[in-house]
Order: C-alpha cells, then structure tokens, then sequence
C-alpha cells in the first residue's frame, strides 16, 4: 500500500504550547458512523466510559541535546544523546559530524567534557562522557529536545510543558504528546467517574517518529524501543479485556506498547522487552478499543497507524477537516479522539 499523505500549511505547525494543557481542541472520530464532533480536551473525561481502562505512559523527556565547544578547530557543535550504551558511554547524534573527529573532546565547562571514541556506520557517534555523569551534564547543560518542527531554541517553559504531568522515570528523546494535554485535575475528574487509569512505559526513540521512506509500507523496518509492563499493569489490562472493557490508549507509543506486547506473547505480559512493530492499514488490532492521539506528519509512520485504526478515508476526512479549522499540528497541537 503506498504512503497516506495530506497538504499541511506550515502556519499550523504548533510553535508553542497553549497556557492551559487541557483547553486545546479535540475533534472525536467515531470509527462504526464516520461521525466527527470537535469539542475542547477537558471534555473527555464526558467522552470516555465509566468501564474504560485508560492506558499512560509515563515515560520522562531527558534534557538529551547538549552544545559542546571543542574539536580540532574550537567550535561549538550539538551532541544529542539517543541511548545508553554502558557505564557513561553514550550513542549520541552530532552536529555538524564534519566537526567531530574521533578523539575529538567537546566542553561542557572547565573539567566536564566528552570524547568522541568512535564513529559508527549510520555516522552516529560513541561517546564518553567525563567530570561528572552523563546524567548530571544533562541535568546542568542539556536542552529540551524539542522536534525540528519547531523553529524556535527552548525555554524553561519547555521543561514543564513538554512533560506529562504524570512522566515518571526512563530516558525519551520525545515526548509521548497525545498525553501533554492531560492535567492532574482532569486525570482524578476522569477516575471519579469511574474510568480506571494504568500506567506502562515506552522510552520514546528516535524511530517513533520515523518518516517512510519507501514507496510502500510494506518494506519499512522500524527501529525497536524498550518498554516495561509491569505486574499490576498486565493484571489491569488482561482483566479489564476478558471483561469485554474498552482499552483506551493515550498515544501511538501506548498503541505500539499494547498491541507489540499482544502479538508477541498472545497476552499482556509483565515484561522488560523491546518492541519494533510497525502498524500500517490491514493490521488487526487486539488490544487497543480507542485512541487518544495528536495530528501526525504526511507520510509518517505515525499517520499509517491512525489510518490502520480507523480507515485511510476517514483519517484524510478527518484531517481535511482539521486543516480548513485550522487545528494546531504535531507535538504542541490540537488532539483527536478515535473510538
């Protein structure tokens, strides 16, 4: 199947995010009629069913971009970091990679610094960090990573607002957004009603955001992504799905957790695993009833997936729609419902 695409006006790229978390719009798609109605987010705790189990992820966003001043000619290059490799040993992306050699040291202060100790195929780097954790570099140094979508350098209101309020622990290099709109007053308003809230976590990697390359999905090889389900976790959801309850998931990485967890094992397991599914139109879904979700890139891996769990139509409809409103787009966007 070739690529689902659509044409996006750059003035709908969301540059910053709205002061309030909770009063972006939110169009609702409901997949048996091809009805859409828009509302505001707040609204969902109305939208969703006293019996539904809502699904989190509570990963943490890591201040992962640094700026290093060093090298062979003494300037300043970005060194971000994409994972732990062992001890404070890094794989981390640079730029410009022209001006960073192997041996090459870049300076984060006086005695904090890191070493480029080797090159790798890809042109990503290995990376030793020295004077202090890498950890505590990022903590003193390190920036927001926001996506490249977004023209503008960070700020402290970055720190907060591309964070959910409920981030926990782990290492992402992006935020789970679909989750940004969530606050603490509208989570304990969605459990008095009586939807039940589960937490797993995904560390968002650079290969969620993959762009497809390819002329079909067919040949698209997903990069894999840890993730960890834990013993109550599993027990809420395999309870909750013998139940005939609705799974709702809160953004594509709960989606890929869920239902790449299913196809592995044939159940939700507690497990510390990795997962490189790819989900594209055809693809059934077992786990997964409804989707909380922002609006995707054309032609992104992202945007197979909503068009895998509604219809290919009824995603162009829905973004159609979207664009002549003029909905904000990607991470700082507007958000949509999918049931």
């Amino acid at each position: 199947m070739e690529k689902i695409t659509f044409q996006l006006p750059d003035d709908l790229i969301a540059q910053h995010p709205l002061e309030r978390r909770d009063r972006c719009k939110l169009l609702h798609l409901d997949r048996s009629s091809g009805e859409m109605k828009e509302h505001v987010f707040a609204d969902i705790v109305n939208l969703l069913r006293p019996d539904d189990l809502l699904v989190l992820n509570d990963t943490k966003v890591q201040r992962a971009r640094l700026f290093g001043v060093g090298g062979q000619a003494g300037r300043k290059v970005e060194i971000f970091l994409v994972d732990k490799l062992k001890d404070d040993e890094w794989l981390c992306l640079v730029r410009p990679g022209k001006k960073a050699h192997n041996g090459d040291k870049f300076y984060f202060s006086a005695r904090e610094y890191c070493e480029i100790i080797s090159i790798l195929a890809d042109g990503s780097r290995r990376v030793r960090f020295v004077g202090a954790p890498a950890s505590e570099i990022m903590e003193k140094f390190g920036h927001t990573p926001l996506p490249p979508y977004i023209k503008r350098d960070d700020t402290s209101v970055d720190r907060k607002m591309y964070q959910t309020v409920y981030a926990n622990e782990g290492f992402s290099i992006a935020a789970p957004t679909a989750g940004l709109h969530f606050t603490e007053e509208l989570l304990a308003d969605v459990e008095k009603t009586g939807t039940e809230i589960c937490r797993i976590r995904l560390d968002v990697g650079r290969g969620t955001f993959k762009m497809i390359e390819t002329k079909t999905y067919e040949k698209l090889v997903m990069d894999p992504e840890e993730y960890w389900i834990s013993e109550e976790s599993a027990k809420q959801i395999n309870t909750a799905m013998k139940k005939g309850r609705r799974i709702v998931a809160v953004g594509s990485t709960v989606t890929r957790t869920l239902e790449g967890c299913f196809q592995s094992n044939g159940e939700i397991k507690a497990s510390h695993d990795e997962t490189d599914i790819f989900i594209y139109p055809g693809f059934q879904f077992k786990v997964v009833g409804a989707m909380i979700t922002n609006f995707h890139l054309p032609e992104s891996s992202l945007l197979a997936m909503v068009a895998a769990f509604a219809t290919p139509e009824q995603i162009i409809t829905a973004y159609s729609l979207a664009v002549a409103n003029r909905y904000r787009f990607y991470s700082y966007g507007d958000a949509m419902l999918i049931s």
